[in-house]
C-alpha cells in the first residue's frame, strides 16, 4: 500500500488563488494532486480516477458542495473516500448539513496550513485503516466460506458413510454405542456370474458398472426408508429398522428388493452388459455399532445377518427369497409362492418364499 504522503488528493475551488496556495503546499509535501474548479469537473474527475481524499470547497457555481457530496456519497465507488469541507460558512446549521451528507471533516476558512495538513494526515490514515480493515474483513469471509465448504463436504462425505444419527452421535459426542435392535430386516442381494463377467471387462468399465447400478439402489434404499450397510465387491446389504425403529422395515425391505430388480430389468433393456441379480431377505434381531477408530464402518451382526445371507444363497436370478420371519410380516401386502422346506448349511431345513414380482 503506497505511502500517506504519495497519496491522491482531489482540490475542488472556484477560487484559483486558493488552488494555487493549496496545489503547492500538498505537491511540496509529496502529494498528488488532482485539480477541480467546479463541481461538474470534480464528478467527472471522480469517474476515472479514485482520490484518497478530498478537499471540497461549499460556495461554488453550478453544484456546490454540498451537491457535489451528496452525489458522491451516493456511488459506491467513492462512498468511503473522505471529503473535508473547506469554507467560509462557519454556522452551526451548516456543519451539522455537511457531517449528515457524509462528510469526514469541517474546516473554517482562513485556512491554517498546519492545520489542514494534520487533519489531511489523520483522515488519510483512518482511510488507510478502514480499507485495510475491509481487505480483512473479506479475507476472513473468504476464508469462513472455505471452512464451512470444506465442512459440508466433510459432513456429506460422512453421511455418505454412516447413518444420519450415527454421524451426529460421532460429530457431537466424538462416539457412538453399539446398539441393539429388536425388529430388523435385511436384504441381502449379489449378482449372478459376476466372476466371469468381470473377467471379461477392463477394470474401469466394472467399477462404473457397480457404481451406477449401487448408486440406483442406494436412491431406491433411501426412498424406502431403508438403510445401505455395505457393499462388498458384487454384494449389497441394506437394511431397514436401524438406527431409527421403523414398523414397516419388512415391508420397506421388500418394496426396494423389487425396485432394485425393476431396475436392473430396464437397465438392461438398453444396456451393453446385462446383470441380473439374486435376493435374499430375513428379519430378526440384530446388533449395530460402529467399527475402527481411524476407518469408519458402520456394520451390523448377528444371526439374522447369516440368515440374510443363507436366503440370498438360495434365491434365483431376478428373484425375492424371503424367510419364514418375514413371510409372516408381509403376507397380507404381496403375493407369495411357497417353497417349501429347504436344507440351508448350519441350519438344517428352513422354510423359504419368492416374493411374485
Amino acid at each position: 500500500m503506497k505511502k500517506l504522503e504519495q497519496s491522491r488528493l482531489l482540490i475542488v475551488d472556484d477560487s484559483k488563488e486558493n488552488i494555487i496556495v493549496l496545489s503547492r503546499l500538498l505537491t511540496q509535501k509529496g502529494f498528488e494532486v488532482l485539480i477541480a474548479e467546479n463541481g461538474e469537473k470534480a464528478l467527472q474527475i471522480c469517474k476515472s480516477t479514485k482520490p484518497d481524499l478530498i478537499l471540497l470547497d461549499v460556495m461554488m457555481p453550478g453544484l456546490d458542495g454540498f451537491q457535489v457530496c451528496q452525489k458522491l456519497k451516493s456511488q459506491e465507488k467513492n462512498q468511503q473516500v473522505p471529503v473535508i469541507f473547506m469554507t467560509s460558512l462557519s454556522a452551526i446549521t451548516d456543519k451539522v448539513k455537511a457531517f449528515g451528507i457524509g462528510a469526514a471533516d469541517y474546516i473554517t476558512k482562513p485556512i491554517q496550513a498546519k492545520e489542514l495538513l494534520a487533519r489531511i494526515n489523520a483522515h488519510l490514515k483512518l482511510h488507510k485503516l478502514q480499507k485495510q480493515l475491509q481487505r480483512q474483513n473479506l479475507e476472513l469471509k473468504e476464508k469462513n466460506e472455505y471452512i464451512e465448504s470444506e465442512k459440508q463436504k466433510t459432513e456429506k462425505l460422512l453421511l455418505n458413510i454412516l447413518p444420519s444419527k450415527i454421524a451426529k452421535d460421532l460429530k457431537e459426542t466424538g462416539k457412538t454405542k453399539p446398539e441393539y435392535f429388536e425388529n430388523v430386516t435385511v436384504c441381502f442381494s449379489d449378482m449372478i456370474d459376476f466372476t466371469y463377467l468381470s473377467s471379461q471387462l477392463e477394470p474401469e468399465i466394472l467399477i462404473d458398472e457397480l457404481n451406477t447400478i449401487f448408486t440406483a439402489f442406494d436412491n431406491i434404499a433411501e426412498k424406502n426408508q431403508c438403510e445401505r450397510i455395505k457393499t462388498i465387491g458384487d454384494a449389497y446389504l441394506c437394511v431397514c429398522g436401524l438406527p431409527e425403529k421403523n414398523p414397516h422395515h419388512a415391508e420397506n425391505i421388500v418394496h426396494s428388493a423389487i425396485e432394485f430388480i425393476d431396475y436392473l430389468k430396464q437397465r438392461n433393456k438398453t444396456a451393453k452388459i446385462k446383470w441380473e441379480i439374486r435376493v435374499g431377505i430375513h428379519t430378526g434381531k440384530v446388533i449395530a455399532g460402529v467399527v475402527g477408530i481411524k476407518k469408519y464402518i458402520y456394520d451390523v451382526f448377528g444371526d439374522t445377518i447369516n440368515i440374510g445371507s443363507r436366503m440370498e444363497l438360495h434365491s434365483e436370478a431376478m428373484k425375492i427369497n424371503i424367510s419364514e420371519t418375514t413371510y409372516q410380516i408381509i403376507k397380507n401386502n404381496f403375493e407369495i409362492i411357497e417353497r417349501g422346506e429347504i436344507d440351508v448349511k448350519g441350519k438344517g431345513k428352513m422354510k423359504m418364499y419368492f416374493v411374485k414380482m
